[in-house]
Parts: structure tokens; sequence; C-alpha cells
């Protein structure tokens, strides 16, 4: 869920069964909501959890309950105004929140009082007519958080924000903006790629701190981690290339990889397009088969730079042209070809919640779909976690 700024504010876990055609009973959703760690999430964002009526009756939801826990109340589950008013007394006695959708508003005896957030469907109708919703609910219940799912471009998340909503949801977040592209490559950013070219053409380490010398804060942060209590040194360390050789080749190029998203950063969307990028790339460096270390790290590379293009507004060629990358690695972020283009597109298919589509890809390419929900949700995990802020 990304709010006005483009930041990440929330996250809406939709849970979907594995065979298709089978359903989920409460427990199993629960199990499910458990394994996301749900409450750890809501110590700082909001999340938001489909649920039906049957479900949270047949478990107990409370030990999620939080002050940003949203049980989202699915409209095909009422049956009757009495059910639903009385789960709804359940979720706020809990001391968590209720979602609706805003077709909830129109069934009859319907009683909006519960509800503490209202979700729109972008793709339910006109734009026209989701206006017009939009308008009818924010007039009736003026303080009641919106939210728009299965937003598809920026254009439309910038359509929605002009109404006053409060949150979007879909897969454009990690898309290009063409209203930005304006090449924002800074000479810090320069840099960072310089820095990472020679060091993976083996550049001497003199070089490479050459080239770091030429932007202050790059110096800062590579003698900061060298002489971090991790280290181990007993001695303070100042010359730039003996930091570089305590490091390591391998753990400088990880954290340029990552400066990328954090020099310059102006936008809220720069910190969500870096989460993308760290769960993508962590995740897909541990589904690389057999141990094999080359290709985990052409893994990781390909899921960190998949969205470098909307990161510096400018054409992935344009900033791949600046890069010495492996061949598989470019053919898979210019052409959507080469033997690492199927793992991107399963990386896609999880953000996006098309887990069927995943769970076929992913028997394709031999991968268990149990171990690939596990490590795409230990992948978010990493990639949310606090320890990004110390970046």
């Amino acid at each position: 869920m990304l709010d006005a700024h483009a930041r990440i504010a929330g996250y809406f876990l939709p849970v979907s069964p594995v065979s298709a055609g089978s359903s989920i009973a409460g427990q199993q959703l629960l199990d499910a909501f458990r394994s996301e760690n749900v409450t750890r999430l809501a110590e700082k964002r909001l999340v938001v959890m489909p649920v039906a009526i049957e479900q949270w009756q047949d478990a107990d939801f409370s030990c999620l309950a939080t002050a940003r826990t949203y049980f989202y109340l699915l409209v095909t589950s009422i049956a009757e105004p009495e059910a639903w008013n009385s789960v709804a007394m359940e979720i706020r006695a809990c001391g968590a929140r209720v979602a609706v959708d805003a077709a909830f508003f129109d069934l009859p005896d319907a009683s909006g009082d519960l509800a503490d957030m209202v979700l729109l469907d972008a793709r339910a109708g006109e734009l026209a007519a989701l206006e017009q919703m939009l308008k009818a609910v924010r007039l009736r219940y003026p303080r009641l958080p919106v939210v728009v799912r299965d937003v598809s471009s920026w254009a439309e998340f910038r359509f929605f924000q002009s109404l006053g909503v409060d949150y979007c949801i879909g897969g454009f977040a990690s898309t290009p903006d063409e209203a930005e592209q304006a090449g924002r490559l800074s000479q810090s950013r320069l840099v960072v790629i310089e820095m990472l070219n020679q060091l993976r053409g083996d550049a001497e380490l003199a070089v490479v701190a050459a080239t770091a010398k030429c932007d202050p804060a790059v110096v800062l942060k590579l003698l900061e981690m060298a002489n971090s209590p991790l280290s181990g040194l007993s001695r303070q360390v100042s010359d730039l290339e003996e930091a570089i050789m305590l490091l390591g080749r391998d753990a400088v190029y990880r954290w340029l990889t990552l400066a990328m998203f954090r020099i310059d950063a102006q936008r809220g969307l720069d910190e969500t397009l870096l989460v993308i990028a760290l769960s993508r790339a962590c995740c897909l460096e541990a589904l690389a088969p057999g141990g094999d270390k080359k290709l985990a790290g052409e893994l990781f590379l390909v899921g960190m730079l998949s969205v470098v293009d909307s990161l510096l507004g400018m054409p992935m060629a344009a900033v791949l042209g600046k890069m010495h990358l492996p061949e598989a690695v470019s053919l898979a972020l210019l052409k959507n070809e080469g033997p690492y283009v199927r793992y991107l597109l399963l990386m896609i298919a999880l953000e996006r919640c098309r887990i069927d589509q995943a769970v076929t890809l992913a028997g394709l390419m031999a991968i268990d779909p149990t171990h690939l929900l596990n490590t795409y949700s230990t992948a978010m995990a990493w990639a949310t976690s606090d320890l990004l802020g110390q970046g």
C-alpha cells in the first residue's frame, strides 16, 4: 500500500489456495497470516487481511489484533447483516479494525459505523463511476481512510490521489513513471556505477579507491563500515584502499548496489523501490539451484537492477549501457530473454499475488512451491526489516 508520497504505508495480504478450486479454512488462514509475522509488520505499518465471516468464526484471529491490523470483511460473505455486525464488533473488541469494500454500503441494513477503512477496486468500472462512488463514500463518511486496489499505472495513481484517496495498491510501483523520466543520474550515482564496473572487472584496489574519492559520501560510508565494531579491528582505519581490502570486494560490491538506491534519494518512491529490489534480489539468490555461487550472485543482480530504470528515471538500456554486466543478466533486464527471465517473472507474479501463476512457473523450474513461498516471505521480511534503516 503506497501513500500520497509513494512510500510503503502498509501491506495487503490476500491469501489464495495453492490448488485451484480448493477453499481455505479459518485455521489455515490464521496459520498463513502467522507465518507472515503480521504483528511484526503492524509495528510500524498498516496490515490489511481479507477474512470471510465463516473463516473468522472458524478460528481465533484475536492473536493478530493490533491498532494497525485491519480485517477486510469480504462482501460476498455477508449472508445476514446481523452476522456481519457481530463479527465487526468482535474485531473492534479485540483491538483490531474493520475494513470493507465500497460495495458494502449498497447492501440493505449495512452499518458503516463499524467500518474503519474502505477499499475500492480500480478495475470495477469506469473511472468516472469510481469517482462518483468515492465522492459518495467521502460525503457519508468523511474521515474514513480510502484504499484503491489494482491500480495499474502511475497515471492512475495520480488520478486517485487527486480525488483524495489515502492509499493505492498495485503493481505500478515497480514500473517506470513516464511523467518523471528526468534522468536523475547524479555525480554520486555515476561514481557508484563506475566502482561497480571496476570491481566486476577486477581492477586494482588503488583504482577503485581513487574513484571512490570523487564522492565524499562514498568515502565516509566505506570508512564507517571498515571501522564498525563488527569488523573486529583493534585500530582505526583511515586509508580508503585498506578499508576496501578489509571489507572485501564482494561486500563492497553489494553495498554499492544498495547505495545506488540510497544515494541522492529524495522521494518516498526511492525507498519503495529499494524494498522491491531487495526482496527480489534476496529471494532470487536463495532460489539458485545447487548452491552455485556464481549463479546466485547473478540472480541477485537481476533482482537488484530490475527496477533501476524506475529509480533513475531513465530507460533500462541507457542505465545498463553504463554498466558491465554478465550477458545473462543483461538479456533478462533488457530483452526479457535468456535463462534468468523466468526467475524475474516469478518475482513479479508473487508481488502481484498471482499465486497460481507463480506455482505453475515454479513447477516448470523444478522449484518446490512451499519452498518458493517460504523463501519469498523470508526475503520480504528481510527487505522491510529495521536493519535497512541503517543503510
